[in-house]
């Protein structure tokens, strides 16, 4: 508890003396500071683009596997977006039902096969033993 309260004091510190530097060196010399921001930015970059080819580019078959896997929901995820059912008679026909003849959702609904069934598996569990209690 003493650490996290020595080392979060010391972090706030450090950011407040920070803070204190760029604000004199943006008072005292703006285009020193300008050209530091733009060195530290181009080495950055050169930095990010030597890891992406050289280390980003290693993906094991796991990986791979994932990214297929991941694309592939994408793109179906995508195709059921759009409108692709055209509206069926009965759905054009609703506005000219008389008011009293609503029907409400849960009896439309059938009990057989889903348009789109979830991806979900069941894992059976230890249903039948009970857990051991604590004793007091």
């Amino acid at each position: 508890m003493i650490r996290q309260r020595i080392g979060s004091t010391a972090a706030t510190i450090v950011f407040i003396l920070g803070f204190i530097g760029v604000g004199h060196m943006l008072a005292t010399d703006p285009g020193r500071l300008f050209r530091q921001l733009l060195f530290i930015g181009i080495f950055g970059l050169v930095f990010y683009v030597i890891y992406h080819v050289f280390i980003g580019r290693r993906m094991s078959p796991e990986d791979m596997r994932y990214r297929k896997t991941a694309q592939a929901s994408k793109k179906r995820m995508q195709g059921n977006r759009g409108p692709q059912v055209k509206p069926s008679a009965s759905v054009k026909n609703k506005k000219h039902k008389k008011p009293g003849s609503n029907v409400t959702k849960l009896s439309k609904r059938s009990n057989g096969h889903r348009s789109n069934p979830p991806h979900l598996t069941v894992i059976e569990g230890k249903k039948g033993k009970k857990k051991k209690k604590a004793n007091m």
